[in-house]
Formats: C-alpha cells, sequence, structure tokens
C-alpha cells in the first residue's frame, strides 16, 4: 500500500493519477504503515516504510535531508531518466549531494537515491501531481506531441517501487491477454462531393486533384498511378453530378469491408450548414457541412447493423449547453446506445466544454488531440476523467490522416508518416492503452488517396496482440476499471491477499472484457539475493471478475503470459 501525502489542492489530480497507475493506495493515516510513502510536502512522518519518496521542487524541502543541497530551479525543460525523456512544464529543482543520480537535467542532477540501512530515500526535483493537472487540463505543444509524459511518469514510479524490492500489484490498463487497444474513428466531414456544386469544396478538388497533383508527382511525392486516379476523379466529376457515376467520396462501404473483423465509430454531424459560434466568417463557411444524420441515415443504420458505432460530430457542443443537448438529441432521434460519445468538429474545446458535454447527457468524448501533429496532447493512452466532472470520460486522438497529410500541417511522406505511427504503436506496446485514429470519411477516395497507407497501419498494428473495439466499448472498459477500489492488501512471504470493491459484470456486463490484477516481482536489490527473479519485469497475473478476495502468489518463474484462476 502507498501511503500519499499532498496539499489539499493536489488532491483531485492525486485520485484522477491513481485511476490511471490502478495499483493500491490511500492518503496517509496516521499511525498506519505503509511500504511506500510518497510526499509533496515536508511532512515525512516515519512509518517503518521501505520506500520514501518526495516530489519538489522548493528549495526548502531539500533540508530535510543533510544529504542534499539544493541546485538551480529550471522551468518548462526536459529532464532524463535512463534512456527516456520526461517534459517537464513546471519547476525543476536540481541538487548536489551524496546519493545515486537517477534524473538528469543535462549533466545536471534532478533526482537522487539514498540507500540506508533498512531504507531508501528518492528526491525528485518536480512536483509530480502539478505536472498531472498540467497535462491533463492544458495538455502538451505540438513539439512534445510525440512523448507519453503522463504514462513515463506513471513508469517511473513503477520501477522505482520495484527497485527498492517491494512487490507491486496493479490492473493494467488492457485486457488480460492483449498487449494494448485500438480504437479506430472516422468523422463523417462529407456525404460525397455531389452534395457541393461549383463551391469552395468543389474548386478546392479540382485543383488539388489535377495541378496540384501533377505537381506532387514531379517533386516525387506522388505515385503516376495516384496521379491518373486523381484526373480520372476531375473527368468522371460531370457524371457523378448526373448519377451516372459513383461518388467517390462515399467510402462507407470501403470502410466496413476493410473493418469488418475490428468494428469502428463513426461520427455524424446533427445539422447542416451550421457554422458554428465563435467562428470567424472567413472561416465558418468552411465548417459549415453541406449534410446532416437525416442525409446519410439509412447508411449509419446499415453499419449500426454490421456492429459498428454512431456518435456525435458536434458544433457548437463544446460552448453551449443548449446547442450541446439540441446535437446529442439529434443523433439519438436515429441511434441510441449505452455510451453517447461526442467529437467535436475541428478538435474546439476550451475551459468549460467538458462540464458542458457531461451536463449534455454526452458519457464521453474523443476530442482531446492535435490537429497539427500525432501523439499525446495529454500526455496519456489512457480513458481518462476530466478534472471538475463526475461521470465524463475522455478517450484521447492520438493518429489523424489530415495531420500526418496535410501540406500545412505535418506533410509527411507514406515511410516517414509510417515510422511515426509505428513510435506510437511501441509506446502503446510498452505502457498499455488504447491508441485512437481518426480517418475522415473521403480519406480514402481521390484526391487523398490514404487507403493504402490506412491498411498498412492497420497491419502494423494488428503485428501486435491487441484488443479492437468502438469507442463507447473501449471506454465501457475503462469505466469498469475504474470502479475497482483495493480495500486491503496483506503481504505474505509468498502471496498477496487482496479485498476488492468492485461492480465486477453486475453493471458492464459478460461481453465486456475482463480486468486482470498483475502482481510485479520486486528487482533484486543485490547480487546474492534469491528472494526475487533476475529479471525486474516478470510478473504474475490473476484474473479478475466478480471476486473481492483474491490471493495472487509468488510464482517468479511463470510465463508472464499465462493466468492465474
Amino acid at each position: 500500500m502507498i501511503g500519499v501525502i499532498v496539499s489539499e489542492k493536489e488532491v483531485e489530480p492525486v485520485i484522477e493519477f491513481f485511476e490511471l497507475f490502478k495499483t493500491p493506495w490511500e492518503f496517509y493515516t496516521p499511525g498506519q504503515n505503509y511500504n511506500v510513502l510518497l510526499s509533496t510536502k515536508h511532512c515525512i512522518p516515519q512509518t517503518n516504510q521501505k520506500l520514501t519518496i518526495l516530489f519538489s521542487s522548493d528549495e526548502d524541502k531539500t533540508g530535510l535531508f543533510e544529504e542534499i543541497s539544493a541546485g538551480t530551479k529550471y522551468k518548462n525543460i526536459t529532464a532524463n531518466y535512463e534512456s527516456l525523456e520526461a517534459p517537464i512544464y513546471g519547476n525543476l529543482l536540481t541538487f548536489k549531494g551524496k546519493g545515486q543520480p537517477i534524473l538528469f537535467k543535462e549533466r545536471e542532477v534532478a533526482g537522487l537515491k539514498i540507500n540506508r540501512s533498512s531504507s531508501t530515500i528518492i528526491i525528485l526535483g518536480y512536483d509530480l501531481f502539478k505536472e498531472v493537472h498540467h497535462l491533463l487540463s492544458v495538455g502538451q505543444p505540438k513539439e512534445k506531441a510525440h512523448i507519453p509524459t503522463l504514462d513515463i511518469h506513471i513508469s517511473l514510479l513503477r520501477n522505482m517501487i520495484k527497485e527498492a524490492g517491494i512487490p507491486l500489484v496493479e490492473i493494467p490498463p488492457t485486457p488480460p491477454g492483449y498487449e494494448f487497444m485500438a480504437c479506430l474513428t472516422h468523422d463523417i466531414d462529407f456525404a460525397g462531393i455531389r452534395e457541393h456544386t461549383l463551391d469552395h469544396t468543389t474548386l478546392g478538388f479540382i485543383y488539388r486533384a489535377s495541378i496540384w497533383s501533377l505537381a506532387r508527382y514531379l517533386m516525387g511525392k506522388l505515385s503516376l498511378r495516384n496521379l491518373m486516379e486523381n484526373w480520372s476523379a476531375v473527368i468522371r466529376l460531370p457524371l457523378v453530378y448526373l448519377g451516372v457515376a459513383k461518388d467517390f467520396w462515399l467510402q462507407f462501404d470501403a470502410y466496413a469491408d476493410i473493418e469488418r473483423e475490428f468494428k469502428s465509430t463513426f461520427f455524424f454531424i446533427p445539422f447542416k450548414n451550421r457554422q458554428g459560434n465563435h467562428i470567424s466568417p472567413s472561416r465558418g463557411r468552411k465548417r459549415a457541412t453541406q449534410y446532416d444524420i437525416s442525409n446519410l441515415s439509412e447508411i449509419a443504420k446499415e453499419l449500426r447493423d454490421k456492429g459498428f458505432e454512431i456518435g456525435v460530430h458536434g458544433i457548437d457542443a463544446w460552448v453551449n449547453l443548449g446547442k450541446a443537448r439540441q446535437e446529442r438529441d439529434r443523433i439519438l432521434e436515429y441511434f441510441s446506445g449505452e455510451e453517447s460519445g461526442v467529437r467535436i468538429h475541428w478538435l474546439l474545446m476550451n475551459n468549460d466544454t467538458f462540464n458542458l458535454l457531461e451536463e449534455a447527457g454526452f458519457s464521453y468524448d474523443s476530442t482531446i488531440g492535435y490537429n497539427e501533429a500525432i501523439g499525446y496532447r495529454a500526455g496519456t493512452q489512457q480513458v481518462f476523467k476530466p478534472f471538475g466532472v463526475k461521470r465524463l470520460l475522455e478517450l484521447p486522438l492520438h493518429i489523424q490522416d489530415t495531420a500526418l497529410f496535410f501540406p500545412k500541417r505535418m506533410n509527411l511522406s507514406n515511410n516517414k508518416a509510417l515510422e511515426l505511427c509505428e513510435r506510437v504503436i511501441r509506446n502503446a506496446k510498452s505502457y498499455h492503452g488504447v491508441v485512437t485514429t481518426l480517418w475522415h470519411d473521403r480519406s480514402l477516395g481521390p484526391e487523398r488517396l490514404w487507403k493504402e497507407f490506412y491498411i498498412n497501419l492497420l497491419d502494423k498494428i494488428k503485428e501486435h496482440r491487441v484488443f479492437f473495439a468502438p469507442a463507447g466499448e473501449i471506454v465501457k472498459w475503462f469505466r469498469r476499471r475504474r470502479t475497482v477500489k483495493f480495500k486491503e492488501v496483506c503481504l505474505q512471504p509468498d502471496r498477496i491477499k487482496l479485498i476488492l470493491d468492485h461492480d465486477g459484470n453486475n453493471e458492464y456486463g459478460d461481453k465486456t472484457p475482463s480486468l486482470v490484477v498483475r502482481l510485479h516481482y520486486p528487482k533484486r536489490q543485490h547480487p546474492g539475493d534469491q528472494s526475487a527473479p533476475s529479471i525486474g519485469n516478470d510478473y504474475t497475473e490473476v484474473l479478475l471478475n466478480r471476486e473481492t478476495f483474491l490471493e495472487v502468489p509468488f510464482t517468479p518463474f511463470s510465463s508472464n503470459r499465462d493466468f492465474m484462476h
């Protein structure tokens, strides 16, 4: 059990942090003994803890340890832990003194480990829970998009506990038997090119499919086959308007075929010709759509009947409660589900958005992401609860097609784009959680022609043990994980006994994947220590369904892919 000592203003980010790092913890109770004591305050009581961790950028708190003195204080810099980069958005304090350096700011030391006879003390020069609050509210700039910063903070804490020789129990953020989860989503911004006559959308398409495609071909950025396909689409355009040729922007059948094994989520616009509030007129005409759910209700119904999910592509839901309710109710006229989800058109949001969405009746949002980059705006691959709401959960967006390929965004080649996407996939394998992709409705057809890349991306994801599900099912699984509470933890020489409080399958049903309790073995502290396995990443897992009492035995040489019942 981890005992946590923090100031009152840190309570909310502490609670959310330990929903993501799902391990036994509680706010410090005087007289209670803890294996690990984590503090951000001057108060560090002696409870016979084996490990004490102090997170603080306050120079005065270094006086708690006579071996250490304060160095230089920095702000908004990057620290290094082993081979990992960890952006620090608040203050970072460096230290001088005795101890083993474990965190660095270039050549300066920002974290020290002090080994004493019966315990270990670690002092880290940043404010962990202020960082958590920043990541889950403000988020990361696009320059740091590639770093899963919050997941790294969790990994760092996990490693420190294991390296102190303490076994660690957690419920990892992925179902048993899988390395991570994947959620495929689509924002439906168009209902085919036939809905547009000679407006800015059609004229833009003609230019990009003809002149710009030729320029990209001459620069070596477009294949001859794709150039011919784009030119052919321009030539066929009059026939599309006459209804003789197929509308090449309607790609729903192609998505249904590509994703027939996986099932994805389609976010549909509720009202046509609405530019939205707080949008300048020059930009607003580009934001308004020429369709709404009534135009595509039959297509959406067919998708739903095949197992795909329908969500709301919100226009003003991010800024206006009345319109948020209208937009949700409009989609619910046609489709309803256990989880009512939304993603705001153009990824717009402000400080009040989450509260508005929750009050309007949405159960999840998937707007946190980048238009100009791929990666981790909130620093995590996990579904999380935004601050200030009671039930709404956020499914962060990680990979967006237009961010990768638009000339005014990343403007990447296919090879470079796939390389960056593979980095996201590797991070998902390392830290678990979910990879959320966004491929727009028209991105498979001319002039974008990103179908082949999308199939290649899915193939790269499928190389791993991945649980695919629509957004609502992913959120439902994380919601179930959040219900689990560790009431008691009893460590014995050969096992850990757990008393849990959770809803099991009573609310979430047998179709929701199970949870798993994972016991990490502590790393050996000394070469002669035979009480822990030599490989620090070994663990045992026990399936968790309806149980409220579990015994997790120490079996150091069992496979970490096997489950004990």
